[in-house]
């Protein structure tokens, strides 16, 4: 047991630092192959499909393009990422859990409930690492490095990935309860993707207006994040205007 506590020490460190990420590489690749006509098998149930065949391509596929980015961020020294072998591991079964989990956020009420808590959680954790650092970098005369971008960025996805699961979560809250809906996401899978794509237009200030927000509880989370992209983007210009100090390889 002694032995295995190291490993379980750094599978949990790897989970909490990666997970997000993970679940919006998720989000992205679901985007592209979640209608591909070959899923719909002739005698498989809607079940089977959206519940294995689907979860379990895009689990793979999260766990293998995971591995990939970090591996060409580290390599480039773009990231503080430590990428040893045990590392590897932890962030393709990261990526694997988080393949599902993101297809299984919209499925079950409970799911999105207890995934959302989940995501919001490893949110919390990473952003209140970041906060720590965002003092250094907005000390006078200080230039950004690389990796204090890629870690900038990484917050940026952690807050996307916090307002889309907030955003979900409030619609299945609106439609258990019987209520207008909070937002015009489509059903099941594709409300997901409505979602990343409502949060990702939205926190870059864009706002094409084709979803938007139906409720009061709706407009009031959409307010805050409106509000929290704007000073992000503010504070990330005025970084990058003094200057990156690009790191060099050995």
């Amino acid at each position: 047991m002694n032995k295995s506590y190291p490993r379980l020490q750094n599978f949990r460190n790897v989970f909490l630092k990666s997970f997000n990420l993970c679940i919006f590489v998720s989000m992205v690749l679901l985007a592209f192959h979640h209608r591909i006509p070959w899923y719909n098998l002739p005698g498989v149930s809607d079940i089977w499909q959206y519940y294995l065949i689907i979860p379990g391509i895009n689990s793979i596929m999260t766990g293998f393009v995971c591995v990939l980015l970090y591996y060409y961020f580290a390599t480039r020294q773009y990231t503080t990422y430590s990428f040893e072998r045990s590392n590897k591991w932890a962030l393709f079964f990261t990526g694997c859990i988080a393949g599902v989990l993101c297809i299984y956020i919209a499925l079950n009420e409970i799911a999105t409930y207890l995934i959302s808590f989940l995501i919001i959680y490893g949110a919390y954790h990473n952003i209140k690492i970041f906060i720590s650092r965002l003092s250094a970098m907005l000390e006078p005369e200080k230039n950004a490095t690389t990796a204090d971008l890629a870690d900038f960025a990484a917050f940026f996805i952690n807050l996307l990935i916090t307002f889309t699961v907030i955003n979900i979560s409030l619609n299945t809250i609106h439609i258990s309860l019987g209520t207008d809906i909070a937002f015009n996401f489509e059903p099941g899978i594709g409300g997901i993707l409505d979602a990343i794509y409502f949060g990702i237009i939205t926190m870059t200030t864009v706002g094409y207006g084709d979803i938007y927000p139906h409720s009061a509880a709706a407009r009031a989370i959409v307010s805050i994040e409106c509000l929290t992209s704007y000073l992000l983007l503010g504070i990330m210009i005025s970084i990058i205007g003094r200057g990156i100090k690009f790191s060099t390889k050995d």
